[in-house]
């Protein structure tokens, strides 16, 4: 168990982890931890999606006050300050809990299901989640099912109601890329429910500042590549061929990579597509391959017309991308130094690292936060909208600074 607290006079942030073998204690000892500063107004549980996530919540529930508002969601691994053994072997699964509270944060919340049915209008009626706040500081926190696909249709209908005034900050549940099913949590201490194909949000209020953070570290590799034929994530064509064998052919392999489900996704998470945007690139993971249509499946758009490259990193340039993130998140605080962080981190990302390079990666977020405790999960995808509606990444880090 580790707790790590940042209290103050109007508003605390505060995070507690337990790796025991027990879940429902498991998730009692990590929110118990989260919770010594005092009664909490906001609970954000991120759990191991290989634990019993419903045994996790009862324990969070069992030291919880009914009226704590609790949301989370499943992960392909945690992050917190020190959690014991967790590092030291490559494995970060932990029950992690991050605890907000204080009347200088204000909480309001929205639970939208059947995500995918629409997911623009879907966005929007998330978006209502910040309605009502009056603090002089506000942003959306999203949860999304990292299975529904075309998630940044999520984050443009947020963004047509919310506009450029309210940045948009979150991530998407996973399942250790077994892509079979993902849940997101929504409730109270009174209870929680295990929800999926969903859209949790928090409208966070805060009488101080709040700062995003976006940075990834892949670089590109190779030729540019048109996209001559797509619809939403499905690309049929790249520079005229099917997408799919001209992928391929780039990454040195060949369509009986198919055969085996485990193994294509584990290669294609390592080789991801990049997007040229006017500010760097974004990063798409290739979630499948159809060889009947010779089509390439990923998980967010791939605009026709667009040039895509294939991309490449190293430890060391990702490691340094997650403390540019924080850096930039605690930057955006003008100063202010943070309560605490949330931190959103591409799954794909963790599977580069090394018992070593996941090490130095978490170490690099508590050099940055210097004393303030950070929270967070590996994800299947990252939300970070600050300027216009483009807003949904992979590969990425995405951080979420308190002040």
């Amino acid at each position: 168990m580790t707790t790590s607290v940042d209290s103050h006079a109007d508003r605390w942030f505060a995070v507690g982890s337990s790796r025991e073998t027990d879940h429902r204690r498991a998730g009692a000892e990590a929110a118990r931890a989260a919770q010594e500063a005092g009664p909490a107004t906001l609970l954000v549980v991120f759990c191991p999606s290989l634990y019993e996530s419903d045994r996790v919540l009862e324990g969070v529930c069992s030291v919880t006050s009914d009226d704590v508002l609790i949301v989370g969601g499943t992960a392909m691994g945690e992050i917190a300050p020190a959690i014991p053994g967790a590092l030291e072997t490559g494995d970060p699964r932990a029950v992690v809990v991050a605890a907000l509270g204080g009347p200088g944060f204000s909480v309001h919340d929205t639970v939208v299901r059947d995500a995918s049915r629409d997911r623009r209008a879907v966005g929007a009626t998330a978006a209502a989640a910040t309605e009502g706040l009056t603090d002089s500081h506000q942003a959306l926190l999203m949860l999304a099912d990292g299975l529904t696909r075309e998630q940044h249709e999520l984050v443009r209908g947020a963004y047509s109601v919310l506009g450029a005034e309210v940045p948009i900050v979150g991530g998407c549940t996973a399942d250790e890329v077994k892509y079979t099913l993902t849940h997101q949590f929504h409730g109270s201490g009174a209870g929680v429910e295990r929800l999926s194909d969903s859209v949790v949000a928090v409208g966070l209020g805060s009488n101080a500042p709040i700062g995003v953070g976006v940075c990834h570290g892949w670089e590109k590799q190779g030729e540019p590549m048109v996209v001559t034929s797509s619809t939403g994530g499905e690309v049929f064509l790249l520079d005229d061929e099917p997408a799919l064998d001209v992928y391929l052919d780039r990454i040195g392999a060949t369509r009986s990579l198919l055969d085996d489900k485990d193994k294509f996704s584990a290669v294609t998470i390592q080789n991801p597509l990049g997007l040229s945007r006017r500010n760097g690139q974004d990063l798409r993971v290739v979630h499948s391959g159809d060889p009947d249509r010779g089509s390439l499946l990923c998980l967010a758009d791939v605009p026709q017309g667009a040039l895509v490259w294939n991309m490449s990193a190293n430890a060391t340039d990702l490691v340094d991308a997650a403390s540019r993130s924080c850096r930039m998140a605690v930057d955006g605080l003008g100063g202010v130094p943070p309560r605490g962080l949330l931190v959103f981190d591409c799954g794909a990302r963790k599977l580069k690292f090394d018992p070593d390079e996941l090490r130095a990666e978490q170490e690099a977020i508590a050099q940055v936060a210097d004393g303030a405790p950070f929270a967070g999960f590996y994800t299947y995808g990252e939300i970070a909208r600050t300027r216009g509606s483009r807003g949904m990444h992979h590969l990425t880090v995405v951080t979420l600074a308190l002040a």
